[in-house]
C-alpha cells in the first residue's frame, strides 16, 4: 500500500514538530525526488506520482533506522520552507502564467552594492577593497558614509581588521576618528553584521540612536529600521557585548536578543531558540520563526523593491520557514498563497486580501 506524504506532515515539518521517523521520511522523499527532477518546478499532480513511486524505499529505510538513534540529516541545499516546503506551492488549475511573469518582471531579487561617501567624493563600490582604499585616501577631516539601497546589500573590511556586512536599505557612518582612542560608528539606519577585530585598547562602539552597543571581540547583528521596527535589536552571536541606553546597561551573551521600544522605554533580553534567524540575511536567506506577516513583508519589500498593504485579517498571522534571498519573487508569493495569504497587484503595490 503507498503512503503520501500530507500538508498537515509538510507543515509539522516546517515548525520543526516532525518525530525522527517523520523528519526522515520528508528529507528523504524530497532529496530523491529532487535528484530525479532537477531542471523542473514540480506540481502537486507530480507530487503525487512521486510519492507512489518513493514511499516504498523510504519506507524500508525507516525500518532500518528504527532501532538506531537517528542522526541528523542534512536537508538538501535547494529545500526552502515557508509554512510549507516550498516544492509544494503550485496548485494544479487555471494559475495565471502571465501575471506572475509580470510579477517576476517587476520585482528582483537584490544585489551587491553600495555606494561610499566622503565630504569631497562620492563612489559606487561593488567589492570591499574599493571601500578600503578610499578609506585610506580619504582626509583626516572625512567622514565616510556607506549607504545600500532597497534591494541591495554588501560587505567591507574596515582599517582596523573588522568585518561589516550591511543588509539592503542601511546606512553606517563611519567618523574621522575611527580607529583612535575608540573604533565607534553610527548605524543610522537598517541592519549590520559586525565581527570585531580584537584589540582591548581600542573598544568597539556601535551608536544606533540612543543606543550603544560596545564591544572588544566578537561578532553581533545589530537591527534600527526605525518607523518599521521600533527600537533597537541587538543579537550576539559570540563573545560579549555591552548594551547602554540612558541611565540602563545591559551585558548580552550568546544567542541572547536585546530589544528597546521606542514608544514606552522598554528593554528587554531574551534567549533565542532558533538563533540563525536572527542574521540569516548575512548568508543570502529570510528565516523565520513564528514572525508576524508584518514583519516578514517589511524585510521582503526592503529586498524586492515594492510597498504593501495588509488586511486586519493577518494582523496575527505568522509564519515559520527559510528561503533564499536569491528566488525570484513569483516562488516567493506562490508559497504565501499557498500558506492561505490572498493578494493582488497593482503596480508595485502588494494588496493582501481577506
Amino acid at each position: 500500500m503507498s503512503i503520501k506524504i500530507s500538508n498537515e506532515l509538510l507543515t509539522k515539518y516546517a515548525e520543526n514538530r516532525c518525530s525522527a521517523e517523520e523528519k526522515i521520511c520528508v528529507e528523504l522523499w524530497y532529496n530523491e525526488y529532487a535528484a530525479k527532477n532537477q531542471s523542473k518546478t514540480p506540481d502537486l499532480t507530480q507530487l503525487n506520482a512521486a510519492n507512489e513511486e518513493i514511499w516504498s524505499g523510504i519506507s524500508a529505510t525507516i525500518a532500518q533506522r528504527a532501532k538506531v538513534k537517528f542522526p541528523f540529516i542534512k536537508v538538501a541545499a535547494a529545500i526552502l520552507i515557508l509554512v510549507s516546503v516550498s516544492f509544494a506551492i503550485y496548485k494544479v488549475g487555471n494559475s495565471d502564467d502571465i501575471s506572475k511573469n509580470e510579477i517576476q518582471a517587476n520585482f528582483v531579487s537584490g544585489k551587491v552594492r553600495a555606494e561610499v561617501y566622503t565630504s569631497s567624493n562620492r563612489s559606487t563600490v561593488y567589492d570591499n577593497s574599493d571601500v578600503k582604499q578610499i578609506m585610506s585616501e580619504a582626509k583626516g577631516s572625512d567622514e565616510i558614509t556607506i549607504r545600500t539601497q532597497i534591494g541591495e546589500e554588501y560587505h567591507a573590511v574596515l582599517p582596523d581588521g573588522s568585518e561589516l556586512w550591511l543588509n539592503a536599505n542601511s546606512e553606517v557612518v563611519i567618523p574621522s576618528n575611527f580607529n583612535k582612542a575608540f573604533r565607534d560608528l553610527k548605524l543610522k539606519r537598517g541592519e549590520a553584521y559586525f565581527k570585531v577585530a580584537k584589540d582591548k585598547a581600542k573598544p568597539f562602539r556601535v551608536f544606533a540612536d540612543k543606543t550603544i552597543i560596545e564591544a572588544l571581540g566578537t561578532q553581533f547583528n545589530v537591527n534600527y529600521y526605525g518607523g518599521e521596527n521600533k527600537g533597537v535589536k541587538a543579537f550576539l552571536v559570540e563573545g560579549s557585548i555591552s548594551v547602554s541606553k540612558k541611565d540602563e546597561q545591559a551585558v548580552i551573551k550568546p544567542n541572547q536578543l536585546y530589544q528597546g521600544d521606542d514608544l514606552t522605554g522598554a528593554v528587554s533580553v531574551s534567549e533565542i531558540e532558533n538563533p540563525s534567524a536572527q542574521y540569516a540575511w548575512k548568508s543570502g536567506y529570510f528565516e523565520y520563526s513564528n514572525t508576524p506577516l508584518q514583519e516578514i513583508l517589511e524585510d521582503l519589500s526592503r529586498w524586492y523593491n515594492f510597498s504593501f498593504e495588509i488586511h486586519p485579517k493577518y494582523k496575527n498571522k505568522t509564519l515559520t520557514g527559510k528561503i533564499s534571498r536569491k528566488q525570484p519573487f513569483n516562488e516567493v508569493l506562490a508559497i504565501l498563497e499557498f500558506s492561505g495569504i490572498k493578494y493582488r497587484k497593482e503596480g508595485v503595490n502588494l494588496i493582501l486580501e481577506p
